[in-house]
């Protein structure tokens, strides 16, 4: 049997869009949905129930635990059931409409662990054939993992209070124990979220996603909308700040002290000031 773990907080229209592209693709094929919302100030459980009508259970945290506990939480908890594999979803993905079968067939040329993303961040170091490569590095999302991959993951994390930069974590360790990471050449599943807890501005863009249908079109032009207005904001931001006289005095200031003092304090002396400024 297989999870399809899905964490959430907050972003309620890109959880709707991803929970659509969910439902219209082909899952037919056994699973339970599991969602794991971290403590979302948009809606509660009534809501999430509506948006995943089929999950077999949905648990909201008391606290805010973060991105990387929250998926540590989600691991431990799939340790519990029976399932034997694990896919890690997540709120602002859209998915091709065969994404599982394909995954599924893939999934036995490997070891255990398969990103169905190509996030154009994680570069491959060797490609396999038409259909797959290998990467040191992968992010949580849209991958698959056996059972005892997670398993000997959570044996090595041992502690939610371990758990920082997960998917870093993981790709650390099955690289350095000989376990290949496996990854499509071509995404089964989009990003569609350009502001979260670790990114801001910027995308892990899934290399060579096939767009189906019109409403996938829409949904990615639609996010590259915002993210170039975004984007934009940043530039006019900064450059009122490079332009400003407040600017151009501290780097003076900086470029005269540097001249004064030797390198090792200015370079302290340079970072608290800077600290001070941000």
């Amino acid at each position: 049997m297989l999870t399809i773990g899905i964490p959430t907080y907050n972003r309620k229209k890109l959880l709707k869009l991803m929970a659509s592209s969910l439902y219209e693709s082909n899952i037919s094929i056994p699973h339970h949905i599991r969602v794991y919302d971290d403590c979302s100030t948009e809606y509660g459980i009534e809501e999430l129930r509506k948006i995943f009508p089929t999950a077999i259970s949905i648990k909201i945290n008391e606290v805010n635990l973060k991105a990387d506990k929250n998926t540590y939480q989600m691991y431990h908890d799939f340790l519990s059931t029976s399932d034997e594999l694990f896919f890690n979803a997540d709120s602002d993905l859209v998915f091709s409409k065969d994404w599982l079968n394909t995954t599924l067939r893939l999934f036995e040329k490997t070891n255990g662990i398969l990103s169905v993303f190509n996030a154009n961040t994680h570069e491959s170091y060797k490609r396999i054939d038409g259909e797959l490569c290998l990467k040191k590095t992968i992010g949580a999302a849209g991958t698959l993992f056996h059972r005892d991959k997670v398993s000997k993951f959570m044996s090595h994390i041992n502690s939610i209070d371990m758990a920082k930069a997960i998917d870093w974590q993981f790709s650390e360790y099955f690289t350095s124990t000989g376990i290949p990471i496996f990854c499509v050449n071509n995404s089964l599943v989009q990003h569609i979220g350009y502001f979260g807890q670790h990114t801001k501005y910027y995308f892990d863009f899934g290399r060579n996603f096939k767009i189906e249908t019109a409403n996938q079109g829409q949904i990615i032009n639609d996010i590259f909308e915002k993210f170039i207005d975004g984007i934009r904001k940043l530039e006019i931001e900064r450059d009122i700040r490079d332009n400003s006289f407040f600017h151009h005095f501290r780097r003076c200031i900086i470029l005269i002290i540097k001249k004064i003092l030797p390198k090792k304090k200015f370079e302290r002396l340079r970072a608290k000031i800077y600290k001070i400024n941000e």
